[in-house]
């Protein structure tokens, strides 16, 4: 899923969501060449509000974007896109208020159970990830364990 094609102004938000900086967000984590920066610190803030913890319903669709990420662009964007997946997993909460939300089919969609799902859609992929990309095999690994232990993770 092209962060373009995602209409990102009609997925609900808090007041401080901005929906025109989320694509940017995107485009710029796949034009990363640096890993000296934090490229998942513009995905984290446009979707969620990185500071509190809190995710917006926005990133149901970005984790979406993520994965497709995560599956076709290896390099820097791969590892960017698996570092955003483990920064928001378990420790991330929907942004009070944004736990859920109606889609444009008129669906309730829980924003973590819906993260949750798409991962575990993708563990085909991670699997494949994590034995033949030595650059992503930590990440894909670490992501892999955690998607099998739930949201919430024990330590």
């Amino acid at each position: 899923m092209e962060p373009q094609a995602v209409d990102w102004a009609a997925i609900p938000g808090p007041r401080w969501y901005r929906p025109e900086t989320v694509a940017d967000a995107f485009t710029a984590l796949l034009r990363s060449t640096r890993d000296d920066l934090d490229q998942g610190g513009g995905i984290r803030s446009a979707v969620g509000n990185d500071h509190a913890g809190t995710l917006y319903p926005a990133a149901v669709a970005g984790t979406d974007v993520l994965l497709e990420i995560i599956t076709e662009h290896p390099g820097l964007p791969r590892q960017t896109a698996l570092c955003v997946l483990l920064d928001w997993w378990g420790c991330f909460q929907p942004e009070p208020g944004y736990e859920s939300f109606t889609d444009h089919e008129g669906e309730t969609i829980d924003v973590i159970t819906a993260i949750v799902a798409r991962v575990e859609q993708a563990v085909g992929t991670l699997k494949t990830i994590a034995e033949q990309d030595s650059n992503a095999r930590g990440l894909a690994r670490e992501l892999l364990r955690a998607q099998s232990q739930g949201w919430a993770l024990t330590e």
